[in-house]
């Protein structure tokens, strides 16, 4: 019985060629909408979380501001600042912060030869380059000795080490940092676009220990090593907030502000910024965007079924004089609709599929996202396909279904 109403379905579209074009269109577009915009939308989850996540996994920077002015009058508002002796008072006190850490950053003129360019230099501790979670292409990373001997040696960018060096530098080359010689130990990876990044992105930067950046540096207006960003790390994503208040804390009893004073000690983390972001909500407008083209293509299957209930009225009338049983005939059209959406949900799906694996498979800039193809994406399509042959089948099976054979007959 499934072959013949497979069959008697494909007839009914041969024979309609026209109509079931258009019907079939709704279908086709309807299905691969979905799995398409879908996927879209979950590629930019996973893009916006790349992107974020190259400025370092799970990372959190605080930084000093002024004093709020609810918490004190205008003309007390005085500037606040870091220094290292209170980051290494919160490495020591953290519980929650897997990984503390300072940076310090300077725009200099880094000079190579005929090469001449102002560049962010950043001074920098090997916990904090874990933090930052970005390893060398070449050469080495600044080590804890380069730290205890305030070595004067510097670490570049991809595009800072083609700016200064061009592309054939090596380890080993000699540049000129504000004026002072240092000694080229490493190349760092390619990071590429970096978002809610502070300063250049980390292949235009040159990395120096920290303690040199102190040294040869100072502040002239105090006698602190003051550092531009607190870094830390939290355990996991869900610890979020835990780890954000634990900072604010440990940095007002250092600061003798209060720890909920948000202009004082402001705080950023990609994963709290993501959570703010209403890409659930863009998934689910997607979803229903599509869902809604393919149920216009179920109205067309509709018409489509109920247009072949009357042309074959004769049929069914005859069918049940000779013993059919309705039940017989609504299983009949219920599985020539399900053929039709069948025929153009099955095709919308390979289309969407393949849209998505063929942009895959490009080389696309990392800001452009790449719609994920899964299954759970492609079983939504289907349930949804499903549901609309379901609901496209009904109205058609019960017509037929209630046909009176000896009237048809009689009125032929």
């Amino acid at each position: 019985m499934i072959r013949e109403a497979a069959a008697q379905a494909l007839r009914l579209v041969w024979a309609h060629k026209l109509r079931s074009l258009l019907t079939l269109f709704g279908l086709v577009w309807g299905t691969a909408a979905v799995i398409f915009l879908v996927g879209w939308g979950e590629g930019l989850r996973v893009m916006l979380d790349r992107n974020f996540d190259k400025t370092g996994k799970n990372l959190g920077q605080a930084w000093a501001g002024r004093i709020g002015e609810d918490f004190t009058p205008a003309v007390d508002r005085r500037q606040l600042w870091f220094s290292w002796e209170d980051v290494l008072a919160v490495r020591r006190r953290a519980r929650i912060a897997e990984r503390v850490s300072a940076e310090r950053r300077h725009y200099l003129p880094v000079a190579a030869g005929q090469r001449a360019l102002n560049m962010e230099v950043r001074g920098v501790e090997p916990v904090g380059i874990e933090i930052r979670n970005v390893v060398v292409a070449a050469g080495r990373q600044i080590q804890p000795t380069d730290l205890d001997h305030r070595r004067r040696v510097v670490v570049l960018g991809q595009t800072a080490r083609e700016r200064i060096l061009g592309p054939g530098g090596e380890i080993g080359s000699r540049i000129r940092i504000g004026g002072r010689a240092f000694e080229v130990i490493g190349f760092l990876e390619p990071i590429g676009t970096q978002f809610g990044r502070d300063g250049d992105e980390i292949d235009e930067q040159a990395w120096i220990p920290l303690s040199t950046h102190f040294a040869s540096w100072p502040d002239d207006w105090t006698t602190d090593n003051v550092v531009q960003h607190l870094l830390y790390r939290m355990p996991g994503r869900h610890l979020a907030d835990e780890t954000e208040r634990e900072i604010r804390r440990l940095l007002a009893d250092r600061l003798g502000v209060s720890p909920t004073d948000r202009e004082a000690i402001m705080v950023w983390s990609p994963v709290t910024l993501l959570r703010t972001l209403p890409l659930d909500r863009q998934s689910g407008m997607l979803f229903v965007l599509a869902a809604t083209t393919l149920i216009i293509g179920g109205i067309g299957v509709l018409n489509m079924m109920l247009d072949a209930v009357r042309e074959r009225r004769r049929e069914i009338g005859l069918r049940l004089a000779v013993g059919a049983t309705r039940r017989e005939i609504i299983a009949q059209f219920f599985l020539e609709t399900f053929t039709i959406v069948s025929l153009g949900g099955l095709t919308g799906a390979a289309i969407g599929a393949g849209g998505c694996l063929f942009l895959a498979s490009l080389t696309l800039p990392d800001v452009v996202p790449v719609p994920v193809l899964s299954w759970r994406v492609i079983a939504m399509a289907l349930g949804v396909m499903g549901g609309v042959g379901l609901i496209a089948g009904v109205v058609p099976a019960w017509r037929a279904a209630q046909i009176d054979p000896a009237l048809t007959l009689r009125a032929e």
